[in-house]
C-alpha cells in the first residue's frame, strides 16, 4: 500500500462552529474534560444547561469535529461528538478536510498508544502539563493512498470500522469487569454488612494488631532519570486502581537501587495501599507476576496475619464504598493542602473481623469470578485493540 503523511494543521485545522444551530437555548451540551473518560474517549453523561450559563472559555463545536484534549495528553482524552455543543478551550476542535481524511480514521490515531507515547513528550507545564501545540500542529499524520483522495477515504473508513469491531470488545471487557466488581461489593455487603457501621457486630480491631507489616518505601536518587527500562519493579501510585494492578508505566530498578529498599520488599498477596497524591486511597493487592518488586513513598504495603485476616477479605473491605469515604475523610482531615494519610493513621484503621471460615468462603467467590474474567480477557485478546491500532496505521492491517 502506498502511504504519505499530512501535516496535522492542514489536514485537521482548528476551526470551532461559527454558526450553531441552537434548538433549545435552555439545554446546550456543556462538555468540559471531566466528563471525558480517560483512553475511551467515552462522554461520562451530558450535561444540558441553560446558554446564559455558559463561561467565555468555550467554543462551539458538531458532529464534524474531533475534540483533542491539550492538557494532559497522556490522558489520552480524545472525543468524537454525536451532536453539537459547547466545549471548554481545553479541547481543541480538530475539523479534519472530509475530502482527504475520515474522522473515525483521525480519532483513532490521536488515540492510538504510538501518538499518545510520543505527543506525552512534548508537553509544557509542571503542575498542568499541555501540549506543544506547535509541535502538535506540525505532526504529520499517516495517509493511505495519498494521490488518490476518493480511494484514501475508503481505506481510512475499512480501518476505522476494524478498530470500531475492536474497540467494541475492549468495551465489553470494561464493562464485564465493572458487573464482577459491583458483584462481588454486593456479596461482600450481604455476608459482612457494612465495614464502616458494623451491623452484624463482628469483633473490631485496629489494623496494626492485624498485620506483620505496615510501610512505605521511597524515589530512587534521580527520580524519573534513574528507572531502568527492566530489572525488579517499583511500583507507584499510579500502579495502584480499587481492586486492579495496572501493569502501563511500570517502573524497573537495578540489584544496587533495589537494596537500598530492601525495607519495602513486596511479597505474595500484600495489599498495597496509595497514602499520598490525586489517588489516595485506592487500593489492590499486588499482582504477584510481577514480583519482585519494591514500592516508592507513595504507596504502603499492608500484610495481613493470614491465620486471622484474608488478604482477599481486606481488600475488599478497604475499596468498600461506605470504607473509602471512611478513609478520604481522614485524608483529607485538617485542611491539607494535599490528600494523605499518615502511617499511624493507616496502624489505626478499625477493621471488622469476622470468622476466618466465613472470609474463606468469600475469597473462593472471588477467585471464582476473577477465573471467568481471566478467561474472557484471554478470548478477547486475539486480537488485542493495541496490537490492531499499531499495525492499521504502518500500512499492516
Amino acid at each position: 500500500m502506498s502511504w504519505g503523511y499530512e501535516k496535522l494543521s492542514i489536514i485537521a485545522p482548528s476551526k470551532p462552529l461559527k454558526h450553531p444551530v441552537i434548538s433549545n437555548s435552555e439545554k446546550v451540551w456543556m462538555l468540559n474534560l471531566d466528563m471525558v473518560e480517560a483512553n475511551s474517549g467515552q462522554v461520562i453523561g451530558k450535561q444540558k444547561s441553560p446558554l446564559s450559563t455558559a463561561g467565555s472559555s468555550t467554543h462551539w463545536f458538531d458532529t464534524s469535529h474531533v475534540l483533542y484534549s491539550k492538557l494532559r495528553p497522556y490522558l489520552n482524552k480524545v472525543v468524537m461528538p454525536d451532536e453539537e455543543g459547547l466545549a471548554t478551550t481545553e479541547l481543541v476542535p480538530l475539523k479534519p478536510d472530509s475530502k482527504r481524511l475520515d474522522r473515525a480514521y483521525l480519532t483513532y490515531y490521536l488515540r492510538s498508544k504510538t501518538f499518545v507515547d510520543w505527543i506525552s513528550e512534548q508537553v509544557a507545564g509542571a503542575k498542568m502539563p499541555r501540549v506543544s501545540m506547535n509541535v502538535f500542529w506540525n505532526h504529520e499524520i499517516p495517509i493511505p493512498f495519498p494521490d488518490d483522495p476518493a480511494k484514501s477515504l475508503a481505506e481510512q473508513k475499512r480501518i476505522a470500522s476494524i478498530l470500531d469491531k475492536a474497540d467494541a470488545i475492549r468495551r465489553k471487557r470494561k464493562q464485564a469487569i465493572q458487573l464482577a466488581d459491583d458483584f462481588l461489593r454486593s456479596v461482600f455487603l450481604d455476608m459482612f454488612g457494612d465495614p464502616v457501621t458494623n451491623p452484624k457486630g463482628w469483633e473490631v480491631k485496629e489494623l496494626k494488631k492485624l498485620t506483620i507489616k505496615l510501610g512505605s518505601g521511597s524515589t530512587p536518587r534521580g527520580g524519573k532519570e534513574a528507572y531502568l527500562e527492566e530489572g525488579i519493579s517499583l511500583i507507584r501510585s499510579l500502579n495502584i486502581h480499587d481492586n486492579r494492578f495496572v501493569h502501563k508505566n511500570l517502573a524497573f530498578l537495578s540489584d544496587e537501587q533495589a537494596e537500598k529498599l530492601k525495607n519495602v520488599v513486596i511479597e505474595k498477596n500484600d495489599l498495597l495501599l496509595n497514602i499520598t497524591g490525586a489517588s489516595v486511597c485506592r487500593a489492590t493487592l499486588v499482582d504477584n507476576k510481577i514480583l519482585p518488586a519494591r514500592v516508592n513513598q507513595h504507596v504502603c504495603i499492608v500484610r495481613v496475619k493470614e491465620d486471622v485476616i484474608l488478604p482477599t477479605y481486606i481488600a475488599r473491605l478497604i475499596t468498600a464504598k461506605s470504607y473509602k469515604q471512611k478513609l478520604m475523610s481522614i485524608a483529607t482531615a485538617g485542611g491539607a493542602t494535599r490528600e494523605a494519610l499518615t502511617k499511624q493513621q493507616v496502624e489505626s484503621l478499625e477493621i471488622i473481623v469476622p470468622p476466618i471460615e466465613l472470609q474463606k468462603k468469600f475469597e473462593m467467590i472471588v477467585i471464582k469470578i476473577l477465573d471467568m474474567l481471566e478467561n474472557a480477557e484471554t478470548q478477547n485478546k486475539k486480537p488485542l485493540f493495541d496490537s490492531l491500532s499499531q499495525k492499521a496505521f504502518a500500512g499492516e492491517l
